[in-house]
């Protein structure tokens, strides 16, 4: 059986010539521009109840998309599909034949391709490197790609990080990628996060061991905040490589 860091690098293989066919180098990924290039059809069904789905007529292929207020789940929506469609190129990557895993390793891989075709390894993590993952900058120059799959993908780095969301004052989600972590918060995670809820800004703070920098992600009905904690030795490694400036994509 394979790692998850062996489908990883896989779907990294795959999602970049997948974007290179496209003609992509930098920058936000427009999903259904990309989808286009790549010979698909869109059509968007109010009806249906999943948000994507893929249908072939003939050697014509159509990603049916469900309608949605917020783009960045269109966009997600559209390289999932895209992910499934490519799948087999993954596991032709690493060497393994699909009827052996359950749809779920399928779906697995869906996700790391889309994440991958949103967010390119390529740029993405210079560019992170060079705002010091900044989730501000990060979003302004990925547009269509949400708060929660940008962080989330800087979990895919060498450097120890560990990841919160919490909705509403409730923690729904909290991942590490190089070690594990309590369900809870730690004390100063906690006052980090109590002071961003709070008062709706976003906020950093650092003691002997942990670097932890809390975003307020808040709507007028609704407090999302994103936290994002790491060891001070590596964030301090990672502060003495060299910083180039984020470049103008305009």
């Amino acid at each position: 059986m394979w790692g998850t860091g062996e489908w990883m690098s896989a779907a990294d293989v795959v999602s970049m010539q997948i974007l290179d066919r496209a003609g992509y180098t930098s920058g936000a990924v427009d999903a259904a521009v990309l989808t286009r290039r790549l010979g698909f059809d869109i059509v968007y069904d109010r009806q249906q109840a999943s948000r994507g789905r893929l249908k072939q007529f003939g050697r014509r292929r159509s990603i049916f998309i469900k309608p949605d207020q917020r783009p960045e789940r269109i966009h997600w929506a559209i390289c999932h599909e895209l992910g499934e469609c490519f799948a087999h190129h993954v596991f032709q990557y690493v060497g393994a034949q699909p009827d052996e895993y359950g749809p779920g390793m399928r779906e697995q891989v869906a996700n790391f391709m889309a994440s991958r075709l949103l967010l390119p390894g390529q740029t993405f993590f210079e560019d992170a490197r060079a705002c010091r993952e900044s989730l501000p900058v990060l979003k302004t120059r990925y547009q269509t790609a949400s708060h929660e799959l940008i962080a989330m993908r800087l979990l895919d780095q060498e450097s120890s990080r560990c990841l919160t969301i919490v909705d509403q004052g409730r923690i729904t989600k909290r991942r590490a990628n190089h070690f594990t972590c309590e369900r809870s918060f730690l004390p100063i995670e906690q006052k980090c996060w109590q002071t961003s809820h709070e008062e709706c800004r976003d906020f950093e703070r650092t003691d002997e061991v942990v670097r932890i920098h809390c975003w307020a992600i808040h709507e007028p009905h609704w407090k999302r905040e994103i936290v994002m904690t790491m060891p001070v030795n590596e964030y301090q490694a990672d502060r003495c490589e060299e910083i180039h400036p984020l470049e103008s994509t305009t």
